[in-house]
């Protein structure tokens, strides 16, 4: 999972119990299908670059 700002978080669509929880806490989960990488042992935290105060 990845924390997106403020209250939404990036994951996977094969974690939809992990998903309620974090709604059930406030959190509002944005989830993507990953299902090809997963089979390569991939996860969402693989797949995403980090960008800090980026200003255009």
């Amino acid at each position: 999972m990845v924390l997106l700002g403020g209250a939404k978080l990036l994951m996977a669509t094969s974690a939809p119990k992990t998903a309620e929880l974090f709604t059930d806490l406030g959190y509002e989960p944005v989830l993507v299908d990953i299902s090809e990488f997963e089979k390569l042992e991939g996860c969402v935290t693989c797949l995403s670059v980090r960008l800090r105060d980026l200003h255009t």
